[in-house]
């Protein structure tokens, strides 16, 4: 499958005479490009990345055109099924699903197993128990449903599942009923399922299976030289055909180094936190061609892979910022060593990209589509530029965080405003595509201005003198500059919906009076039925109201006391204006005769007033307090108290602060005159006060 054998020789060697001129060779960029540079700037045709193979990562049924794909890093997972068999009376089925090629390096894992929408939990190699999403366990397949996974062959010392138990040693002969010894299933990762059939709970069949794998092998660089030297499915290069410390060494200027490099983000707890700056998490295709492949990888680590026929050797070269010393060692190009004329273009104002939506498989969502956004902020836009977004996938990337950065570098870096050709001499040659070259021109007023070589072609003249034709892209160090990027978390377990509620219907006309000191009806009618977001308008309601404890015991302190714990509500979104809060409670106990007793309750409620940065908070409380009462039985308490819920009445809140939560608490208070005190029939509100407000 040494597929670029041909293209290498297609790059490098003549490709005809034009005239008196000959090309003797070409360095280029030959895959890795970004898709918003390549369609924004017309340099090269974006990549192919039509990943239209349906059975990357879902379950197929056998079939002999049936191809396996190639997982890297972590990925949710299926695969063809290639055996089948039946056997216990017909009561046992088994299943060989094939999972992935095995690659030339790296370890296989399997982390989760799902049936269906539910997650098998296994002992050994047999499932006792499962979780629905909803994280409620069932029993249900209990001892139904076996599982073992191989990688590279079917003897017992290939299982990789289970990693312990029963069933960790166990050979897929003895599994598969008409498997012998030569039923080898090497260079390849498969899973071996037997369901005892059980129509009662659905197991009729081979449900559809969904396997969470992991392969050790994820670094950009590791994973592009993997599968460049893989005659199985990959390249089929030698390692003679590559300049191999490019993709592995561990220099930040090589690919593996480069990919390594920890970089912050905010997880979704919202800890501050690292990780490799990219790594390959998904499955490709070996339906696709082996060139888009290359383009896959190096999209998902922003690698340009190119070729370099001084060497002879393709190579990977890292689209990353470089350092002072890197550019202090820049080469420069002007009047001295430029040939030709600089043709310059630029994109146009209506071709200019402001923004990026990226579909990326979600770990979080069983690698499920999800898509992030990223703009172009307004102060860095041209004058009436109209918007224009691109989009696209990338399907070796699991999680947004990553998603994100390669975005950003791709919007910034398709809004370059100059894209250079000209010739320059023959010390030209020793340019290479990917470097950073600083150009001189009076011209156009460029003193060490900063480009990116994307082509290099040295083409020989009529008197025989090499000239090398340069290709490149405006740079700066901006276009690197990593993003503020938070984890997404995992989606909740949906509800079920709901059907609206159905409120009355009025009799036409009802509304048809005046509404005293009410000047004009709302907007928010239905014919002549005012909707209750608008009567809310015109009548105090019910905003919070709660009974805490029926009745709860008291200690003869002769102090206030918490009658029960603080309760907290939330407030965000409630009208501002005034409240009223009320609360109501009955002393219980028994009276010591001729003995006076004091007895009283407080409310107390405290509101936390916030806004980006800062909180305030705003206490108010009412009280009632009755003191030398003797054989009398205690009045009910019933208290009230104006809160302004505004900004003025707030004592100290910012202007831009709203109402967050409320705190509430009820207390009371006796003395030794009663015996076995304590409060009953207890409650509280908080109402929105409307009326003789319009």
């Amino acid at each position: 499958m040494a597929v670029f054998t041909a293209i290498a020789t297609a790059i490098v060697g003549a490709i005809g005479l034009s005239g008196v001129l000959a090309t003797i060779a070409t360095s280029v960029i030959a895959g890795g490009l970004a898709y918003g540079t390549a369609r924004a700037l017309g340099v090269f045709e974006p990549p192919k990345m039509d990943n239209s193979d349906p059975g990357t990562s879902i379950q197929l049924p056998p079939a002999t055109d049936n191809k396996l794909p190639i997982l890297y890093g972590q990925a949710f997972t299926s695969g063809p099924i290639f055996d089948a068999a039946i056997s216990n009376q017909n009561k046992t089925m088994t299943y060989c699903i094939a999972l992935s090629e095995e690659t030339q390096t790296g370890t296989f894992t399997c982390s989760q197993v799902f049936m269906n929408d539910v997650e098998l939990i296994f002992t050994g190699n047999t499932a006792t128990s499962h979780r629905d999403p909803n994280q409620s366990a069932d029993v249900t397949y209990n001892g139904k449903v076996r599982l073992n996974i191989y990688q590279g062959g079917s003897a017992g010392s290939d299982v990789i599942f289970p990693t312990s138990g029963t069933g960790s040693s166990t050979a897929a002969s003895a599994i598969v009923p008409h498997w012998g010894v030569n039923h080898t299933a090497n260079a390849m990762v498969y899973a071996v399922l037997q369901v005892d059939y059980d129509a009662e709970n659905g197991l009729t069949g081979l449900p559809q299976m969904t396997f969470k794998m992991n392969n050790s092998l994820n670094n950009p660089g590791e994973v592009l030289h993997d599968y460049l030297t893989s005659d199985r499915y990959g390249a089929g290069l030698t390692t003679a055909q590559l300049d191999v410390n490019t993709f592995t060494g561990t220099a930040n200027t090589q690919m593996k180094g480069y990919c390594n490099e920890l970089i912050s983000y905010t997880n979704n707890s919202g800890a501050s936190a690292t990780n490799a700056r990219y790594q390959i998490n998904g499955m490709l295709s070996s339906f696709n061609a082996v060139s888009n492949n290359i383009d896959e990888i190096c999209q998902a680590s922003a690698t340009f892979f190119s070729f370099n026929p001084k060497k002879g050797k393709f190579a990977a070269i890292p689209n990353r910022a470089l350092s002072s010393t890197e550019l202090a060692n820049c080469l420069v190009y002007n009047d001295d060593n430029i040939v030709s004329k600089i043709d310059i273009s630029s994109t146009e104002l209506y071709s200019l990209y402001n923004g990026c939506e990226v579909s990326f498989m979600d770990n979080t969502r069983k690698d499920q589509t999800n898509t992030i956004k990223v703009t172009t902020p307004g102060s860095d836009r041209n004058p009436n530029e109209p918007d224009n977004t691109l989009t696209y996938t990338l399907n070796m990337i699991n999680d947004n965080v990553r998603a994100e950065r390669l975005a950003n570098i791709d919007l910034n870096q398709s809004r370059v405003g100059t894209v250079i050709q000209f010739s320059a001499d023959f010390s030209g040659i020793q340019t290479d595509v990917g470097d950073v070259i600083k150009v001189t021109n009076e011209l156009y007023s460029w003193t060490d201005k900063l480009f990116r070589v994307m082509r290099v072609t040295e083409v020989q003249g009529e008197a025989g003198m090499i000239t090398a034709q340069i290709s490149a892209l405006e740079y700066s160090a901006d276009y690197y500059t990593v993003p503020a990027v938070t984890e997404s978390s995992a989606p909740a377990f949906p509800d079920l919906p709901r059907l609206p509620v159905i409120g009355p219907i009025f009799i036409p006309g009802i509304y048809g009076g005046s509404y005293g000191n009410v000047s004009a009806l709302p907007s928010e009618e239905f014919g002549n039925v005012i909707v209750n977001d608008a009567m809310k308008t015109f009548g105090a309601g019910t905003q919070l109201a709660d009974n805490p404890n029926n009745t709860i015991p008291l200690t003869n302190n002769g102090t206030f006391q918490n009658l029960h714990t603080p309760q907290v509500y939330d407030t965000t979104g409630v009208n501002l204006g005034d409240y009223e809060l009320t609360s109501i409670g009955q002393l219980t106990g028994t009276l010591t005769e001729d003995t006076s007793y004091n007895y009283g309750m407080k409310t107390i409620a405290s509101v936390t007033w916030a806004n980006a940065t800062a909180t305030h908070v705003q206490t108010v409380d009412t009280s009632m307090q009755f003191n030398g009462l003797i054989n009398t039985v205690p009045p009910a308490v019933s208290l009230a108290k104006k809160i302004p819920l505004t900004i003025t009445g707030s004592g100290g809140a910012a202007s831009d602060m709203k109402p967050a939560n409320v705190t509430l608490v009820q207390q009371g208070l006796t003395n030794s005159g009663v015996t076995g005190p304590g409060f009953a029939n207890m409650g509280y509100q908080l109402l929105r006060v409307t009326k003789g407000e319009l």
